[in-house]
């Protein structure tokens, strides 16, 4: 039985067998080969997986922002509120990225300009989409900092983003994607460059915005305890795929992919003690630039089968809105 899917207003994003490939001298890498899945209006949905699993090259693919000399979605269909968006002019999309659909990236450094202050950078998306004068949009600038708790942020919005701190220069980066009021926020790996104590404040910040906005939240991580803390909804990807997808509270509670029951026993639990050595996954992510044959966590899973080798294991209904791609599902639940 296939996933049954979400249908009528309540869908925001629909994302249907997306592939991405990228090009090099003699060489194709598969790194998104198929992902299907839906975002719901002012839901948290979080993508989890290890490095190299295919999530930020799905995010970058809804907002055909892939270079465009080494990557190419060549399949699928990316609508949201029932545009493709892979079928719309680079003018039409420019007015969706940042205003309708925008991004929290990980380093927050690299993707604001260094030659420009924080405020102008914000104000100048609120411009572009809203048609605001500069005066305006500058106020707005200093209200979202004020927003996203920034003090003195009359002050600081004519900081340059080097005379910020780290968890500053993050905070400015979600100001400028919530400037515009947009309907969907995809944050990737938003706490990754920050010590423990401002990633668990950017993760509240992010939460009370959204439950303040409104706005759909895609979060994109490998920590699972983020996932936990912030999703409804889950999705695993492994090796360009998406193995398993159900609510957070059924994933932690009946996980049904190997590899998810193997990422959740590689977080740290105090209750093992200090003595037992975290439990790994054997193994290495299989190269992409190959074509996998039957499941591609196989080689690495300790209950793979002969059909496991043999033929890839489709995403199934196994319950109310929770779904795996695996052979021995039942068997792994009872284990």
């Amino acid at each position: 039985m296939q996933v049954q899917e979400i249908t009528g207003d309540d869908v925001l994003l629909d994302v249907r067998n997306l592939e991405t490939h990228f090009f090099s001298e003699g060489s194709v890498t598969r790194a998104v080969g198929g992902v299907s899945f839906q975002v719901r209006k002012g839901e948290t949905l979080g993508v989890v997986g290890e490095s190299g699993c295919g999530k930020s090259v799905t995010s970058l693919s809804i907002l055909r922002l892939l270079p465009k000399l080494t990557a190419r979605t060549v399949g699928g269909e990316v609508r949201f509120r029932g545009r493709d968006l892979l079928k719309l002019s680079e003018g039409e999309m420019r007015k969706i990225r940042g205003d309708k659909i925008a991004m929290i990236f990980q380093d927050p450094m690299t993707s604001l300009n260094p030659v420009y202050t924080v405020g102008r950078q914000i104000a100048e998306a609120v411009e572009i989409h809203t048609g605001a004068s500069r005066t305006e949009a500058l106020a707005k600038a200093e209200e979202m900092l004020r927003l996203v708790r920034i003090a003195d942020p009359e002050r600081r919005v004519k900081n340059y983003p080097h005379e910020m701190s780290g968890g500053m220069r993050q905070r400015a980066m979600i100001a400028m994607a919530l400037a515009c009021s947009p309907e969907l926020l995809i944050a990737d790996e938003p706490t990754t460059a920050l010590d423990v104590t401002i990633q668990a404040q950017i993760l509240r910040l992010i939460v009370d915005l959204k439950e303040r906005t409104g706005t759909a939240v895609m979060f994109i991580t490998h920590d699972l305890g983020v996932v936990a803390e912030t999703c409804q909804r889950v999705i695993v990807m492994y090796a360009g795929r998406i193995v398993e997808q159900a609510s957070a509270v059924d994933l932690f509670a009946r996980p049904m992919h190997p590899y998810t029951k193997a990422l959740m026993r590689s977080v740290p639990d105090r209750r093992r003690g200090k003595e037992r050595r975290l439990p790994e996954i054997p193994g290495i992510v299989p190269s992409l630039r190959e074509a996998v044959i039957g499941c591609s966590f196989a080689p690495r899973c300790p209950r793979a089968t002969k059909v496991c080798r043999e033929k890839t294991p489709v995403l199934e209904e196994q319950g109310q809105d929770h779904a795996v791609a695996c052979w021995h599902a039942h068997e792994v639940v009872s284990a």
